[in-house]
């Protein structure tokens, strides 16, 4: 009998998960306008939107389970734990919490990469960028992603306008219909779409969008269709606000994703169906452990052979004081007052099997069960980290061989029709799309830290090996762009040259000996001397005696500064100076040289004019 009862309570629970209430919460479309799209397959179309709809009840809701044991003396617990919808919340983040690198890139030989192809990517390139951000992508491709857990797939559709530019909507599986040609999967013939534009419990209030796009084949060419009509509550038409008409594109502007499934499966798999058993028996049990101590916390307080009088409204204060009498009518009485405690023997089996359930339903979708108490001590380095979520990642990898060509081809579809439809993009650019054969890149992101430090240290260890240049380093590491990059490999090869121009190791090419000594018969007192003619030749001594007497006192704490130069950093000083007469680099790159090695500006600047000159210092 007890287990029919359970039986009956598990039929009422089933019952209750597939009720037309939560039917037609989660299923906002009258049935009629999916109906009338869904032809012969009508019946097979509803059977599926209840299926998905239950399994959103159990994401937003939590999966129904039976209570045992109550007996009607108590209010069980119906705590729902949430299991499936943390799951897929914490799967969606680690799939798409970092937005996938989406890059357009030359197709061919990367010889033939010319100024006007490397144009073209660049506008490509930002204009996409530039779409995917007004559209905030990052949050609606998180969002997307839930959907298709739970529903078994998701749409994005691509509306171009010259109004609202180019949108990106995605659409769960209860809000459009699709079919795709028969021996190409990839090309969609029919989509139609249903979008709440207005939502209201009142039926005749309620606005429904729907967007039809047919692709048909006339003589030979393939055309794209496209009707756009208004509804109400109760499927009755509102206005007509497109007939069918044809459109410049010969393709539907929308994106199926199918999240797993086997081969020839065109619906997909719900990670809901895999999780909700786990969920259901973890709430069972956790709720029937909590049961078990509220009752404990109260125990049950049992009298033995006393007057039924005395024991009626007794206290539970703290405190309290029983005024208890025995029963009189019997002979041989034996008084006794207890109360009964459970001990709750059975806890630590109870969370070996709460844990044993739940570590197999993170199992199913490959999701480590830690937390931070078990991480305690334990991660050191992110290479550890990424140990500990390689499974994820590994699955997140199989999910991205669906997401990655899907979000190539929403790209592409963004890129063609901003040509056929330059005015939706005059908001994004002033530029002109120049068709060029390309390819789109598509690279996954996974938000875990990554050791920095050792990875520099290996890519260092490459550009050493010449294995890797130094130009992808500092665009990986440093962020710069190829200009920047440039600029710093040449100032890199303008120190070193000057660095080797002054070392020495006996006679040099750098004017010097290893006796520190200039060997073209100036010493250190004569190169002092070129500064000073170089200060004379400023004419600055011409202004009046204030000003003499403050050039000789720059001279003297140029003799000062000078002098504490030793013969490399001479030889650099007059690389320096040799090195600008012959136009290796500017008159700033020289100027900042020589103020490195402690000249002050004015000696600095005088002595370039000095050697731009080509006089010759006075001995």
């Amino acid at each position: 009998m007890a287990q029919q009862n359970g039986q009956n309570e598990e039929q009422k629970t089933f019952n209750e998960e597939g009720s037309k209430v939560y039917l037609s919460v989660y299923n906002r479309i009258p049935y009629v306008l999916i109906r009338e799209e869904s032809g012969e397959d009508a019946t097979e179309v509803f059977e599926e939107i209840r299926e998905i709809c239950m399994y959103y009840k159990i994401y937003k809701k939590g999966k129904e389970f039976n209570v045992e044991g109550t007996n009607g003396d108590y209010v069980p617990a119906r705590l729902r734990y949430k299991m499936a919808a943390t799951l897929i919340n914490k799967e969606a983040r680690f799939l798409f919490a970092e937005q996938p690198d989406i890059t357009i890139e030359q197709k061919g030989d990367l010889e033939e990469f010319t100024e006007d192809t490397k144009r073209a990517l660049t506008i490509m390139n930002e204009l996409v960028k530039t779409i995917l951000d007004k559209n905030n992508f990052q949050d609606i491709l998180i969002k997307g992603a839930r959907d298709c857990f739970i529903g078994k797939r998701v749409a994005c559709l691509i509306n171009f306008n010259e109004k609202d530019g180019v949108t990106l909507t995605f659409l769960p599986s209860t809000q459009f219909l699709y079919e795709v040609r028969s021996t190409n999967h990839r090309v969609l013939e029919k989509f139609v779409s249903f979008t709440v534009m207005k939502d209201s419990k009142t039926n005749s209030i309620k606005r429904i969008f729907k967007k039809k796009y047919t692709l048909e084949n006339i003589n030979g060419i393939d055309k794209v269709f496209l009707e756009e009509e208004i509804y109400d509550g109760t499927a009755k038409l509102i206005e007509k606000v497109m007939p069918k008409t044809e459109m410049i594109i010969d393709f539907i502007p929308a994106v199926i994703f199918i999240n797993d499934g086997l081969s020839e499966e065109l619906k997909g798999e719900s990670e809901i169906e895999s999780l909700m058993d786990f969920e259901e028996w973890y709430s069972k049990l956790g709720n029937a452990d909590a049961d078990a101590e509220r009752k404990s916390m109260n125990p049950t307080k049992y009298l033995v052979d006393m007057a039924n009088n005395s024991t009626k409204n007794l206290s539970t204060a703290a405190g309290a004081l029983w005024d208890l009498g025995s029963d009189q009518n019997l002979e041989n009485k034996h008084v006794e007052v207890g109360l009964l405690e459970p001990q709750m023997h059975y806890s630590e089996a109870l969370k070996t099997t709460l844990d044993r359930i739940k570590t197999t339903g993170y199992e199913q979708v490959d999701m480590p069960n830690i937390t931070n108490e078990s991480l305690s001590g334990v991660i050191t380095s992110g290479k550890a980290l990424k140990a500990i979520y390689w499974p994820l990642i590994v699955r997140c990898k199989e999910k991205m061989k669906m997401w990655g060509p899907n979000l190539s081809l929403m790209v592409e579809m963004i890129v063609k029709g901003a040509m056929v439809y330059p005015n939706t993009i005059k908001k994004y650019t002033n530029d002109i799309l120049v068709p060029i054969d390309h390819t789109v890149e598509v690279v996954q992101n996974t938000p875990l830290p990554e050791d920095e430090i050792e990875e520099k240290t290996i890519d260092l260890a490459e550009v050493e090996a010449n294995t890797m240049s130094k130009k992808a380093y500092m665009k990986k590491w440093r962020g710069l762009t190829n200009s920047q990059v440039m600029e710093e490999l040449n100032q890199i090869a303008l120190e070193r040259q000057i660095i080797e121009d002054a070392s020495f190791s006996g006679t040099t090419s750098n004017g010097m000996n290893g006796d520190n000594n200039l060997i073209n018969g100036l010493n250190r007192d004569e190169f002092i001397s070129a500064g000073k003619n170089a200060l004379n030749r400023d004419g600055t001594q011409k202004q009046g005696s204030e000003n003499n007497i403050d050039v000789k006192n720059q001279m003297q704490q140029t003799r000062s500064t000078m002098s504490k130069l030793n013969g490399t950093q001479i030889g650099s000083l007059i690389s320096i100076l040799g090195g600008y007469k012959a136009g290796n680099f500017t008159k700033g790159q020289a100027k900042h040289l020589i103020m490195s090695m402690g000249l002050d500006d004015t000696f600095a600047e005088a002595l370039l004019e000095e050697e731009k000159l080509e006089v010759t210092p006075n001995v």
